[in-house]
């Protein structure tokens, strides 16, 4: 594929996911579109809080709270929500009161937590750098993410809530942190009751979305130009108005062609991401990274699940070899429940049961729902039916069905 052609292709498709008008312009719109997670929470009938924790490294992470309901007698525990590659903890609230899946929790009684990670649109701050005029605030990758930011936001929901431990559930790149973090620093294992890894990523082999082939075939060229990574990309509410066009034309008849492609392309099921629910799904999406997180992903479709990438020259003084190491699983001891669709263009079946297969404590639920996708797991309608009753059930019990 020709290089100039992949980077307009992959701008045109971050603008139309970036694009609110023209995707409303479709779908309509939604009083809940614009609310940010404690203005969502309000409208929907809950209570939230705004907290802010601070990395070693110097990031101030925004997390938020659904604390115990009053018509709970007590708290059956507290539950972490995070989130995927791009998006927010924005993504637990967006489908309503009833589906989502923080709103589920909190329903039953448990003490909801939803961090963000570094550089997304509640995670813009930092004890040094400015992020919008120090390139340095944007030099990470999912690997800080998950040796500063998930310790740290780990570490001050168990001491804010005086408990032990706390269960997780995440969904896509939220999974990966965890399992770095487990395996890189072997004491957080005993701070995780279960972990619940909704379309987990680790192993990208058989992934089939269109972003992660332009990433790795963009990852070897741009890893080489190092502190040119250092850059914000797809930030809330951004616009690449030259790209869209070059997509989707410039008609407004143009714009539903290219929305459906763009959704379908990530594993889009119509009905199971609501016409109610996507205008609010639009208006939260993306939430912002750095470039480097951005090819970082590139570079795991590359090498499997490893460790970052510098390049030959770099990786033989780091690491001692052409290529950078797989991470070394072995560690990781906390019990694994994973949650699977053959419809996951992102995270295939395979490519889950093989993370599984370097687990010592797991199991895996391929969804008996074979149109289940990426996002369905966050957005879709049938989020009550097949997702959230196994894992209140495994949190009760011990134990559960998969759907």
């Amino acid at each position: 594929m020709n290089l100039l052609y992949a980077v307009s292709l992959l701008y045109a498709i971050h603008t139309v996911l970036c694009d609110d008008n023209s995707i409303a312009s479709l779908f309509g719109t939604s009083p809940r579109q614009d609310l940010n997670f404690v203005e969502l929470a309000k409208y929907d009938g809950y209570t939230a809080e705004k907290h802010y924790v601070t990395t070693e490294d110097g990031y101030i992470l925004g997390l938020f709270r659904l604390p115990i309901k009053a018509s709970c007698n007590a708290s059956k525990g507290v539950i972490m929500f995070f989130h995927g590659l791009y998006l927010s903890a924005d993504d637990c609230l967006i489908p309503g009161p009833g589906k989502a899946h923080c709103y589920v929790y909190a329903d039953n009684c448990y003490d909801i937590w939803a961090p963000n990670v570094r550089g997304n649109f509640y995670s813009r701050n930092h004890t040094t750098y400015n992020p919008d005029s120090d390139s340095k605030f944007w030099d990470f990758s999912v690997d800080q993410m998950a040796l500063y930011d998930l310790p740290a936001a780990i570490d001050y929901v168990l001491a804010e809530t005086n408990e032990t431990q706390l269960s997780y559930v995440a969904h896509s790149q939220g999974v990966s942190m965890l399992l770095i973090l487990c395996a890189k620093k072997p004491e957080y294992n005993a701070k995780i009751k279960v972990g619940f890894g909704l379309s987990p990523t680790a192993w990208l082999d058989h992934s089939r979305f269109i972003i992660i082939k332009l990433q790795s075939i963009l990852a070897p060229g741009l890893t080489l130009t190092d502190n040119l990574l250092n850059v914000e990309v797809l930030k809330r509410n951004g616009l690449v108005n030259n790209a869209a066009e070059l997509l989707c034309g410039t008609t407004d008849l143009a714009y539903p062609f290219c929305s459906v492609l763009i959704f379908a392309v990530l594993g889009y099921n119509k009905f199971q991401i609501t016409d109610d629910v996507l205008p609010v799904v639009v208006g939260h999406i993306p939430s912002g990274t750095s470039l480097r997180n951005f090819i970082r992903w590139g570079q795991i479709q590359n090498n499997g699940f490893s460790e970052y990438d510098y390049g030959l020259v770099k990786n033989l003084v780091t690491y001692k070899k052409r290529s950078p190491p797989l991470y070394d699983l072995s560690p990781i001891t906390m019990p694994w429940v994973l949650f699977a669709s053959e419809n996951d263009y992102v995270a295939n079946v395979t490519d889950v049961k093989y993370l599984a297969s370097k687990l010592k404590n797991v199991s895996v639920c391929v969804l008996s729902d074979t149109t289940f996708g990426h996002l369905d797991f966050i957005y879709g309608k049938d989020i009550p039916n097949y997702l959230t009753p196994p894992i209140l059930s495994y949190l009760e019990t011990g134990a559960y069905t998969c759907p």
